[in-house]
């Protein structure tokens, strides 16, 4: 996995790249729309079944 700075994160969504991430256990989309403009899409929720 690679870290990224704010600006090269901007600049790959300038670009036009869809970005995915996974926050917690969720897993998301990221792009551009307009100018300054971003949508995040939530793509997949996991829950953490217990086993007893």
């Amino acid at each position: 996995m690679e870290n990224y700075t704010f600006e090269q994160f901007e600049e790959i969504l300038n670009q036009g790249y869809q970005v995915y991430f996974t926050y917690l256990t969720n897993r998301y989309l990221l792009f551009k729309t307009a100018e300054n403009c971003y949508t995040q899409k939530l793509i997949s929720v996991r829950t953490e079944k217990s086993t007893s």
